[in-house]
């Protein structure tokens, strides 16, 4: 994709539903009775209507981010693994639960592409209790609204059904936030008569039917007359729009209904040679599509369909993804697929290339005797800032420059266990934003010089010990004459709630921009000298850890100074 503008927006996307690991064989035939066939060509990943979806979103360039069920399986690290190495962050909802996660044996049939599955999808998982449930969803919606207010774009939900309460709770919160909520329809399930009154836009296959029915017309049309409940919060369109609702039919044109108007939109014609997961890439190509509120719907569904052409016409459930860029959807509005994650810069800005010694200079001009002035430094996990931060105090040294780190403010562990916060530290709501914020109010107003009038007392700051993964409390005395606080972490350029009252205490922000193949190295690195496997510091640094950074990365712009270290 080539579109006019290359500065193009980057939405986000939640997804909520199902997740597997997808066990494909390609084979001539399928087997018959107590037969065993030799395959074609085997391929291992994660599926689920969902997780695909989120795969498609991110692949066109979405903050996309999954809510799903996986658990603590080894198996659930497989999917883990795939799905973040496509670049989808993942919430797990059931991280301690230690039964297997749905596993699909699929059969893809090499003369026609069409796909055999088996799977027992969500049926054997337990969730969460309602209430512990609706406050981790809370969390994660609250997380992607911040990231689609920084892409300047807008986001949507969509859900596939296949967790109830889930599926329910999240749309509800959806709609309290005024965010688009688009169901995925592919057959019923009885969460669906409570579901899909939530929903703002409905995309149901030919083979979905409202119990009663016996068509997908009439379907439709049941459909398009369920009442609205829950908020009546603005959409993209405005609070009035009817609910859309459109069906698939294969290589058949797309029909679609929205109030008054209605329509059909074709299917490109290819030469099919696989069609797992079409619908799915589909869908996650609409969702990317609707968060443009200047498409119209035949826009909309037009590019999905060439999306779900695509994917029918390569074989292997992830090699289409690298085609992607031989479409053009909707003109110059959607961006090119998401830039080599090698690279140096994070923001519209340059990153200017610097050593440790002129940056020690530069903060030291800041160190003015008699006054108080912050410098904060800022950037995403692994990028260097408490190292930067720390040999920049210990240069000056302490008479001039004392470092006080955000990390003194995390949550206690026992607190994120009961918030159900835990698996997700280091993300912007696992810190005491507000305690971080009146340290350093207190800080800047400390600036007078010990002796004379006025002079303030000792400010005693906290500190994080990463051995214990805990915060020490009065650790870091500041004194009233220090001219110079280094602060570092990750959301110091937040500008919502009180990191804007923090941002608004700093005298000059350095964020550093090193490239993403070094820093998740460095995290990696990091979590396994502090005890995780392999396995787990990766699954870490490329889950949670990324999708803190990718906020983290949209922030860069409100720096004074995007720092590349030479």
């Amino acid at each position: 994709m080539a579109p006019d503008h290359p500065s193009a927006r980057r939405p986000a996307g939640v997804f909520v539903g199902l997740s597997t690991l997808d066990v494909v064989h390609r084979v001539e035939r399928a087997p018959g009775v107590n037969e065993k066939v030799t395959a074609r060509r085997q391929d291992v990943s994660a599926g689920g209507p969902a997780a695909n979806a989120a795969v498609v979103f991110a692949a066109l360039g979405g903050h996309a981010l999954l809510i799903t069920s996986l658990g603590s399986d080894p198996l659930a690290r497989l999917i883990f693994g795939e799905l973040a190495s496509r670049g989808v962050h993942i919430i797990d909802v059931t991280p301690d639960d230690p039964a297997p996660p749905a596993v699909s044996a699929v059969a893809v049939t090499e003369a026609t592409g069409e796909r055999s599955v088996v799977s027992i999808d969500a049926g054997t998982r337990a969730l969460p209790a309602p209430e512990h449930l609706d406050a981790l969803v809370s969390d994660a919606l609250g997380s992607a609204a911040l990231l689609s207010d920084r892409a300047e774009s807008g986001g949507v939900v969509l859900i596939d059904g296949h967790h109830p309460a889930l599926a329910v709770a999240a749309a509800r919160d959806a709609r309290r936030r005024g965010i688009p909520v688009v169901v995925d329809a592919g057959r019923w399930k009885p969460v669906m008569a409570e579901l899909l009154p939530l929903a703002d836009e409905v995309i149901c296959s030919a083979d979905f039917r409202w119990p009663g029915t016996t068509g997908p017309d009439e379907s439709a049309g049941v459909v398009r007359g369920l009442a609205s409940h829950g908020s009546g919060q603005a959409r993209l369109d405005g609070p009035q729009t009817p609910r859309l609702v459109a069906v698939t039919h294969g290589r058949a044109p797309i029909q679609w209904w929205q109030g008054e108007e209605s329509g059909s939109v074709p299917v490109p014609a290819v030469v099919v040679v696989d069609t797992l997961a079409a619908g799915d890439a589909m869908h996650g190509a609409y969702a990317f599509l609707r968060t443009d509120p200047g498409l119209s719907v035949t826009e909309r569904l037009t590019g999905a369909a060439r999306v779900g052409a695509l994917r029918c016409s390569v074989v292997g459930p992830r090699e289409w993804l690298g085609e992607l860029d031989s479409l053009t959807l909707a003109g110059h509005l959607i961006p090119d697929p998401p830039a080599d994650r090698s690279g140096p810069t994070v923001s519209s800005l340059p990153a200017v290339d610097v050593t440790l010694a002129e940056l020690v200079q530069r903060a030291r001009a800041l160190a003015v005797p008699g006054e108080r002035h912050i410098l904060g430094i800022v950037g995403a996990p692994g990028a260097g800032k408490s190292t930067v931060a720390a040999h920049v105090a210990a240069a000056l040294g302490p008479d001039v420059a004392v470092l006080v780190a955000m990390d003194g403010f995390h949550l206690a562990n026992v607190v994120l266990e009961s918030l159900g916060r835990r698996d997700r530290k280091g993300a912007h709501d696992t810190f005491d934003s507000a305690g971080y914020a009146n340290l350093l109010e207190r800080l800047h107003r400390s600036s007078i010089a010990p002796g004379r009038p006025g002079a303030t007392d000792i400010v005693y700051a906290p500190e994080f010990r990463r051995e214990i993964e805990e915060d020490i409390g009065c650790a870091i005395p500041v004194p009233p004459g220090t001219p110079l606080v280094v602060t570092e972490g990750n959301y110091l350029l937040l500008d919502g709630g009180a990191w804007a009252r923090a941002r608004a205490c700093l005298d000059e922000v350095w964020f550093l921009a090193p490239g993403d193949d070094l820093r998740q190295h460095r995290l990696v690195l990091r979590h396994e000298t502090f005890g995780k496997s392999a396995d787990d510091a990766r699954a870490w640094a490329l889950g949670t850890d990324q999708s803190n950074a990718d906020l983290i990365e949209s922030t860069a712009e409100r720096a004074d100074l995007i720092v590349r270290l030479v």
